[in-house]
Order: C-alpha cells, then sequence, then structure tokens
C-alpha cells in the first residue's frame, strides 16, 4: 500500500497470471480442430492402469517408429494474438510410454515456431519410461500469428521405435 502512495508501481508479476493462448492443450475436446496431426499422432486416452494424461484422459500420442530418413512426428497449431518479440513460457507435460524399441539411442522432441527450431530437449535410452516430466521454455515469437509445430524423433544404433505422451500444452506471456 505504501509503495502505490508514493508513486511506485506494483512488479507486473504480482498481479500477472496470463492465459494459455494454445487451444485445446489438453486434448480434451473430441470437437476440436485446433491441432493438425501428423500420420503417427493420434489422441488417445488413459487406459486403466496407464495414466499417461497429465489432466483429463486425453493425451497426444507419437509414436516414434523408425523411418529410414528419420521422419518426425508432430502436431501444430496455428496461433493468434501474439506480441511479437515478447517473451512468452511455453510448457507442455511429456512421458516415454513405450521404450520396448530402445536398445541405444533414444528420443527428442523438438518445438518450432514458423519453421524455426526454439526448443530441443533429448531423453536418451529408457529411463525416462514411465516418468511424467514437465518441459518448460521461454520463447520469443517474431511475429503475431506464427505456427507452433511440436515434434517427435528417435535415433541410434538399435532403435526400433518408442512412443511418447505429450499432454497440458500452454503458452503465455511470460511475467518479467
Amino acid at each position: 500500500m505504501a509503495a502505490l502512495a508514493l508513486g511506485v508501481r506494483a512488479s507486473p508479476c504480482a498481479t500477472c497470471n496470463p492465459a494459455s493462448i494454445i487451444q485445446d492443450g489438453s486434448f480434451e475436446d473430441d470437437a476440436s480442430t485446433a491441432w493438425t496431426f501428423d500420420d503417427g499422432v493420434t489422441v488417445q486416452s488413459d487406459a486403466p492402469g496407464a495414466d499417461y494424461s497429465a489432466s483429463g484422459t486425453n493425451y497426444a500420442s507419437f509414436n516414434v517408429a523408425v523411418r529410414e530418413n528419420y521422419q518426425r512426428y508432430g502436431i501444430s497449431q496455428q496461433l493468434t494474438g501474439l506480441k511479437p518479440n515478447q517473451p512468452y513460457t511455453l510448457q507442455y507435460t511429456w512421458e516415454l510410454t513405450d521404450a520396448s524399441g530402445i536398445y541405444d539411442g533414444g528420443i527428442d522432441i523438438q518445438t518450432s515456431l514458423d519453421g524455426a527450431q526454439v526448443d530441443q530437449m533429448y531423453s536418451q535410452g529408457r529411463s525416462a519410461l514411465g516418468q511424467s516430466t514437465v518441459r518448460t521454455v521461454t520463447i520469443t515469437p517474431t511475429s503475431s500469428s506464427p505456427v507452433l509445430y511440436i515434434s517427435c524423433g528417435g535415433s541410434g544404433g538399435y532403435y526400433y521405435g518408442a512412443k511418447v505422451a505429450i499432454d497440458d500444452i500452454s503458452l503465455g506471456l511470460r511475467c518479467t
């Protein structure tokens, strides 16, 4: 209260709780057309004893099969209303759900805006199997309506495929 009386503004983070720009980031809306899915990516529902969704019951399942050309499998969404050159926080939950084809190598998750890579993470071997992990990164779009593309790939000397679940994707203006 004293800070306001002296003319000093409170930090924007004191009240900053930006809404997510992502539509249907938890894949719960069966009628949603917000996402475009590559072949090899489907929306799945949790089965008894296999809880791969971070919230709700649905998640995007990436079947990262072996391809001679190391093809990536992804989902994309046209975003709108972003402020160019302003930092945003992108967050999602991922989990390796099937590692039966990983003997040597692993999977990676890559994030791009308008075709430019803004993040990439790797998981080597089977150690991440069954572990839900939240990935949080700061990205800075250069346009107000970029296309967000999140893709998975796999590689290794004895890599024969894996499955990855991604859920609860959110993007909001970062508090500074």
